[in-house]
């Protein structure tokens, strides 16, 4: 299987570690977002990534389905619980995790497209989002002890924000969970660097 994928990526970095923690192999492709690949356009019209492409060439997208496509390959480190009750809060944990994700890639991004002149009622708004975020998640750790998908995707979403936007580190106890699960190999080896 090819994962096609950015090394920034939070999205592809919850695929990675899955794949890492099952033992799946996947052909990481990097893809250059400013210029797409065809290959990247064919599989998914909308250019996103990640994309997974299976073997027999069956394009898979976004990161949630990808996620529980691979937890179902084998029985390895079952990443998203069977049982449906956990089930249900191992994927709302994703789900926030994941819109988490898109507000630290809003601010980013205006950021970047206005240096200069960005909104700052809208930055402002964002970071209050982002540090809400960090207090909720402080608030309920103690249902993100098990490694499970939940506790990848938070974990990638706060590494997101640390690698791009450096002054809304995490602090206290959440930086202390953040700092023992980035110690995991998985999590080590998925960073995302620039």
């Amino acid at each position: 299987m090819k994962l096609l994928y950015t090394k920034r990526s939070p999205y592809a970095r919850k695929v990675k570690v899955i794949a890492l923690e099952k033992n799946i192999a996947l052909d990481l492709i990097d893809e250059d977002l400013q210029k797409k690949s065809q290959r990247l356009l064919d599989a998914n019209p909308l250019g996103k990534v990640p994309t997974l492409i299976l073997d027999n060439g069956t394009p898979v997208f976004d990161s949630p389905v990808i996620c529980q496509y691979l937890d179902g390959l084998n029985d390895k480190a079952v990443m998203i619980p069977r049982e449906p009750g956990e089930r249900m809060e191992v994927l709302k944990w994703e789900a926030f995790a994941d819109d988490l994700m898109t507000t630290a890639i809003n601010l980013y991004m205006e950021k970047v497209r206005h240096p200069q002149d960005f909104h700052q009622d809208f930055t402002a708004n964002m970071e209050k989002n982002i540090l809400s975020a960090y207090a909720y998640i402080e608030k309920d750790l103690s249902k993100l002890k098990k490694f499970d998908l939940a506790s990848i995707a938070v974990a990638s979403a706060i590494g997101y924000v640390h690698f791009r936007l450096p002054h809304l580190k995490v602090q206290g106890v959440l930086a202390k969970w953040f700092e023992e699960i980035s110690k995991r190999p998985s999590m080590a080896q998925t960073m995302p660097v620039a």
